[in-house]
């Protein structure tokens, strides 16, 4: 049987005396007779609800409300004042409330317990004033409290609500808000209206159940807001709107302890502008697309498919977005601060299937955006899966950003954006596997850059320049330490461009055991005007592109021939090293030739003269003066090939015959000592062609005496003069073997002077 109990027996009249009294209303007078006992409200056990039968007792709220406002002129607040610490307790136990409850401006000193009730209309309690507030295993079509004011705690648990809206907006409560266990239905509707709600302790909802949204904007938490193990449904539109809000504590969307139940929400999850002092937790939780999918027209910057929105949310705790956290919608956080780490390790995010592959190639779809945000710690996402593009443009963190193990999927997209990424400590994204292009240009790293065993596959496609963007993209990035792009558990690979024009790496450029390159773009390695101390690139096979090192600048190189194989060459115009990882010795004439070999085939043909110089200006600063000058000489024969290949058709046998000349007799001036010998050799030609054909004094009377090899000398040394060239006369072939001698003496000699004088003074 229903029953009734009160604290104190409250005397009063019927609202409507001449109306009949229900069987349950006249229990209720019986009970009110003197004597009855006191509760105060301690209860302490979830009290249980009795069954439901079509026969449950019945009471007025009209006669409900008159009785508890009546009871304030017959004593009970004179009551409730000498109870002193506890207001009294008005329990209404396993009845069913017709009509409606009205208390609206009520002033009321009792904490009102509802145990087992059903209410056929939405209770009214708009601008009452209140001790406390329970409602267990009730029933209700909505609940008007607008305003209200409780001094403690306000409890629906295991409460449902169908086909009406709790109204708690600017409600004052001055304990915690307990909605655990409850079902809250509004479908396509408002369930929960609480705009600038204000709770001193924490607001609960442990498996809450709903279906509409759940608004709770400019709301006000002392503690904790917690809906672990909830489901929120309000598929296609804010399953909960909480912009602005400020919660004392942390804000835990996530697993149930007790049963093991997930946080699940179908619809958005509005937090822009809220303040959190402690932790945002969605662990394990699992979010739906939040609204309609994107339609054409529709704005690039706008995420329409979001199923988080924290734009501006300041967390002065850890954001936690891991374990086995899963999103079907966009994850924002576009300028947010986050004051501990922000943790996605084993999160999932999976936009792929909002648009066909086509259109996602000319506009792909965020699957997180954290644009300008702040994270003091570390932004920890190893083992993350994310289908559809991630932005981190301008973001700063403390600490360092871990993506190890990840997967990022965004073909032919850019599927991760972190321009201007500022990180602490290291960027790590050590064996993942990106299907699309990492854009991070002019990042900063405080330590190193890791990208050991990362395979990037499929880049973007370009659509104004229509060609393949960058697999990989890090101009003008500042590394402090090392950049890492080696064989770790796999081979490192890149089937785009490996972009690294104008960045500054403090210690180690390593691409070791690396494959560069698929063809499909011109480039495979750009390094132009990279300045670094260490360069280390050996790929495992030939790149299959250009290897541009133009106006780069390292101080130890390290390099194998796979490098100067690549299908289109390499560019090392201007590029500046001082020393190789391999030291050379006197002994390598092999691997000088070898060396020679690449920059000829590199060249294509093209006069190409830093590369010689900087070689040989490498082997003179080691002490390897004879590979110094075997590089240059392959310099001028190169130059001389090109001099040929560019004259007009009839010079260019003669350059090719004065080349040989020079290379043969003098090392085009850098073998100076050749020319002795070939001026030994011309001597000992000359003095045995005049020994045999003696030559005819121009003055027989002077009696000269005749000598070959004076003679020789005489013609063949410029400037000095031994007197025989005056004295005789040269006829027939003696006379063009003579000028012969002449010009092969001025051209050696000088070249011998020249020699010497670029030995003394250190010129090439």
């Amino acid at each position: 049987m229903s029953s009734w109990s009160m604290g104190r027996t409250l005397a009063g009249r019927a609202k409507n005396a001449g109306e009949p009294l229900t069987d349950a209303e006249r229990r209720f007078d019986e009970l009110l007779a003197p004597g009855g006992t006191p509760r105060s409200a301690d209860r302490t056990e979830e009290p249980e609800a009795g069954p439901e039968s079509a026969d449950q007792q019945e009471i007025r709220g009209e006669y409900l409300s008159a009785r508890l406002i009546e009871s304030l002129e017959d004593g009970g607040s004179r009551l409730f004042a000498r109870r002193g610490a506890q207001p009294l307790v008005i329990a209404v136990e396993n009845v069913t409330i017709t009509g409606q409850l009205d208390l609206r401006n009520a002033d009321l000193p009792y904490l009102l317990e509802f145990v087992g009730c059903r209410f056929e209309a939405a209770p009214d309690l708009r601008q009452a004033r209140l001790a406390g507030l329970v409602l267990w295993h009730c029933r209700f079509p909505g609940l008007h409290a607008r305003n209200l004011a409780v001094g403690n705690d306000v409890v629906l648990r295991n409460c449902a609500s169908v086909g009406g809206m709790l109204d708690l907006a600017d409600a004052d409560l001055g304990g915690s808000l307990l909605l655990n266990d409850s079902e809250l239905r509004n479908p396509g509707q408002r369930c929960v209206y609480a705009d600038r709600l204000s709770v001193s302790g924490a607001l609960i909802g442990i498996r809450l159940h709903t279906a509409g949204e759940v608004r709770i904007p400019g709301a006000k938490i002392g503690g904790n807001l917690t809906l672990s193990g909830a489901a929120l449904r309000n598929r296609g539109q804010n399953a909960l709107n909480a912009t602005g809000i400020r919660i004392g504590g942390s804000l835990r969307l996530d697993v149930d302890p007790l049963t093991g139940r997930s946080f699940t929400a179908a619809g958005t999850l509005r937090l822009p502008s809220a303040h959190i002092a402690g932790d945002l937790r969605l662990r394990d939780a699992v979010l739906e697309p939040g609204a309609r999918p994107p339609r054409r027209g529709d704005s690039n910057y706008d995420d329409p498919t979001a199923s988080l929105i924290a734009d501006r949310c300041e967390i002065r705790g850890e954001v936690q977005i891991d374990q086995d956290f899963r999103s079907g919608g966009t994850l924002r956080l576009v300028s947010a601060i986050v004051g501990g780490n922000l943790r996605m390790t084993g999160a999932a995010v999976d936009v792929g299937w909002l648009r066909s592959p086509t259109d996602s190639v000319v506009h792909p779809l965020r699957a997180i955006n954290l644009d300008g945000t702040r994270v003091s710690g570390n932004l920890d996402a190893r083992h993350v899966a994310v289908h559809g593009q991630w932005r981190m443009t301008d973001v700063k963190v403390g600490g360092s950003v871990q993506l190890n193990n990840a997967r990022l999927t965004g073909p032919r997209t850019d599927v991760l954006v972190g321009s201007r990424l500022s990180a602490g400590s290291n960027l790590e994204c050590r064996d993942a596997e990106v299907v699309g292009s990492l854009q991070l240009p002019s990042v900063q790293i405080g330590a190193n850059l890791d990208l050991r065993g990362t395979q990037l596959t499929k880049p973007a496609w370009h659509q104004h320049r229509h060609n393949y963007k960058p697999s990989l993209d890090l101009r003008a990035a500042r590394i402090e330490r090392d950049l890492i792009c080696a064989e770790g558990e796999q081979v490192f690979l890149a089937e785009g461009t490996v972009q690294l024009r104008w960045a500054q790496i403090g210690r180690h450029v390593n691409f070791w055991g690396c494959e560069l390159g698929d063809g499909a773009s011109r480039t495979a390695f750009n390094a132009s005007g990279v300045q670094t101390q260490e360069l280390t690139l050996l790929p495992r096979t030939p790149p299959r592109g250009r290897i541009t090192l133009r106006q780069a600048q390292c101080e130890l190189l390290a390099d194998n021939s796979a490098v100067w194989e690549s299908t289109r060459g390499v560019d090392c115009e201007d590029f500046s090293y001082q020393n190789f990882a391999e030291s050379f010795e006197l002994d390598d004439q092999e691997r000088v030739r070898q060396r020679l070999g690449w920059l000829r085939a590199t060249s294509d043909g093209a006069y190409q003269p830093g590369p010689y110089d900087q070689l040989a200006a490498v082997f003179r600063s080691n002490g390897l003066e004879e590979h110094a000058v075997s590089v240059l000489i392959e310099k001028q024969r190169h130059r001389y090939a090109a001099i040929s290949r560019t004259a007009r058709p009839g010079l260019r046998w003669p350059v090719q015959v004065w080349s040989w000349l020079q290379r043969a007799t003098v090392g085009y001036g850098y073998r100076p000592m050749r020319a002795l010998v070939w001026l030994a050799a011309f001597a000992v030609v000359g003095t045995a062609w005049f020994s045999f054909h003696p030559l005819v004094p121009i003055n027989e009377q002077d009696h000269p005496v005749w000598n070959p090899l004076l003679y020789t000398l005489d013609q063949m040394l410029p400037v000095v003069s031994l007197g025989h060239d005056d004295m005789w006369q040269a006829r027939g072939a003696s006379q063009w073997v003579t000028v012969a001698l002449v010009t092969a003496g001025w051209t050696l000699a000088t070249t011998v002077a020249a020699g010497v004088s670029r030995g003394l003074h250190r010129e090439r």
